[in-house]
This record gives structure tokens, C-alpha cells and sequence, in this order.
């Protein structure tokens, strides 16, 4: 998608506080720390769109990024990350997870979610696979992305991308993207899934 313009929209820590506009929402699921920031603004070509940090847990509300395209406009949706975070446990379990709970089961008009998953481990991580199955039990549809990808050499990325999509046993041949916010790798593969999917949302509301 060619983007025309971008604007900085929703945020907020209230369960059930979604956005007003009614269009397709495409949310970022994954750890603390695992990329999310990073690869929305790699998607969106923004440096500073999105607040990055090398500290787990900065990001503490949902927030929402209106993206104009030649394809469709949409809101890119940043949740909370999960796990280690420095704020206390109550605050991760209980108010960060009503929030992110309460987008996925409710929200209207959520399209896809975008699981990301750092590469360099040895598959999802315990954490990882329980919002993994939040996210299958909500039958949110689900892109998973392999974030860091640079951090491997070839060889063992490809290693990597079997492995996980064996893990995950994903159907069809289907393998996650790997993706790299620093070199670019993984962003047109990732663009090109994601401009099927708004195409079809939109020949779906206009018909």
C-alpha cells in the first residue's frame, strides 16, 4: 500500500474504549520489548510514529495510528506488550490484560492481528503461547512475524521460520514473515498480506 498520509488517533487505557471511525483495524500483539514499535514504523517509514524503548513496557495504553493508502484507510492498533515489564505484576495481569482482552473479544471492527515472535528463541515462549490461544479463542485471524530476523545469519533464519511454523502448526504450507526493522527484509512481504486483506474488507463493505 502506498501510504498518503498518517495521522496519530485513539489512545486510550479504558477497556472497551474503541475508536469511533469505523474502519479496519490491524493490531500489533507481542512481548515487551519484542519489536512492536520498531516494525510499525519500518511498515510505515515514520521513524519516531510509534515510541520506541529500550526499557520492557513503555508502551501502557492502546494506541491507534489512522493510515491513509491507495488501498484503504485503516488504524494501525499498538497494544500493550506482555510479560517482563517494570511496573508491578498486578498492573501487567490485571489492568493490561482487561485491556487487551477486552479489544480482542469486542472490538467491532478488528481484521487481523499481527503476532510477533522473536526469532532468535527457541519457538514461542510460554507467554507467547498464551496470548497465542487468547487470540485463537477470540478467532481473531492471526499474521505471525518473526521480528530481529538480522540478528541470524541465512541459514539459520531459514532454520528459524521451519521451526516456528512447525510450532505453531500453521496450515497449508504457511510460514511466518521474518522481518527485520533495521535492513527493511520482511516489510513488502509483509504489506503485500496485509493490502489482500484491506482489499478484501473493502470489496466486503462496499458490496
Amino acid at each position: 500500500m502506498k501510504i498518503q498520509d498518517i495521522t496519530v488517533g485513539h489512545t486510550t487505557t479504558r477497556p472497551g474504549d474503541f475508536p469511533d471511525e469505523a474502519i479496519p483495524e490491524i493490531a500489533f500483539l507481542g512481548r515487551s520489548n519484542v519489536g512492536k514499535s520498531s516494525l510499525i514504523n519500518s511498515l510505515t517509514q515514520r521513524r519516531k510514529l510509534a515510541r520506541t524503548s529500550k526499557s520492557p513496557g513503555r508502551t501502557q495504553a492502546i494506541r491507534c495510528f489512522r493510515i491513509a493508502g491507495d488501498v484503504a484507510t485503516c488504524f494501525f492498533v499498538d497494544l500493550p506488550g506482555y510479560g517482563y515489564a517494570k511496573v508491578s505484576r498486578q498492573i501487567r495481569e490485571q489492568q493490561w490484560g482487561r485491556l487487551i482482552a477486552t479489544y480482542l473479544q469486542d472490538s467491532p471492527n478488528l481484521l487481523v492481528g499481527i503476532q510477533l515472535l522473536d526469532i532468535r528463541r527457541d519457538g514461542p515462549t510460554k507467554l507467547d503461547w498464551q496470548m497465542i490461544e487468547w487470540s485463537r479463542a477470540s478467532e481473531v485471524p492471526t499474521i505471525y512475524v518473526l521480528t530481529k530476523s538480522d540478528k541470524l545469519s541465512r541459514n539459520r533464519r531459514a532454520q528459524a521460520v521451519q521451526k516456528f511454523a512447525r510450532a505453531l502448526e500453521l496450515p497449508g504450507g504457511e510460514k511466518p514473515i521474518p522481518y527485520s526493522a533495521v535492513t527493511g527484509d520482511g516489510r513488502a512481504e509483509l504489506w503485500a498480506a496485509l493490502d489482500d486483506l484491506l482489499q478484501h474488507a473493502t470489496e466486503t463493505s462496499a458490496a
